[in-house]
């Protein structure tokens, strides 16, 4: 593999600082490497400027997350043992620690841009509840992915596997969990 022309993080902070030298109000939002996993957050770095916005992405396990995406394989249940580790909501948690430390050690602003369960996976909606339930009490913003983008990440698209999505008839179990959440903001 080449390496990136580029620094990631140094691209970020000159475009965060190219827009103070305009506009000092408008939040700017910094994302870290390796797709914005929460183990990035250790050795992420604050910019020196104010109303700055820290995105992470919540798809730990991804052996539970993406499961089916990519290749047929035995399906894996939330809460449970995947890849050999058992997870839950704690796990989540822990997971989510280098973040929480970021957020508490910089007094950071913190958004989870992306985050999920495939349509199909066994407690997908526990899963996603234990995540926001967690996020809602560290006062993170986040945004489930993806509404109406493709029907493996729908709440409205229910299956068994890639091939047999549809819409569903009714309100999926993982829509009820967003639904909840969303009527707390009235």
């Amino acid at each position: 593999m080449t390496p990136a022309p580029f620094d990631y993080w140094t691209t970020q902070k000159n475009a965060a600082e190219a827009v103070r030298a305009i506009d000092p109000d408008t939040p700017v939002i910094i994302e870290s490497n390796e797709a914005d996993r929460p183990q990035t957050y250790p050795y992420l770095s604050p910019l020196a400027m104010d109303n700055v916005i820290y995105e992470v992405h919540m798809y730990m396990p991804t052996g539970f997350t993406h499961q089916g995406f990519e290749a047929p394989e035995p399906y894996r249940s939330y809460p449970g043992s995947i890849y050999g580790t058992v997870w839950d909501k704690e796990k989540i948690r822990e997971t989510l620690q280098p973040v929480r430390d970021f957020q508490l050690r910089h007094n950071a602003k913190i958004y989870v841009g992306e985050f999920s369960a495939i349509a199909w996976a066994p407690g997908a909606e526990k899963y996603i509840n234990d995540c926001i339930d967690i996020f809602e009490e560290y006062g993170w913003d986040w945004t489930y992915h993806a509404f109406r983008e493709w029907s493996g990440w729908s709440v409205e698209h229910e299956g068994t596997n890639p091939s047999d999505l549809k819409p569903a008839k009714e309100d999926t179990p993982r829509k009820k969990v967003l639904l909840k959440y969303f009527s707390r903001n009235r």
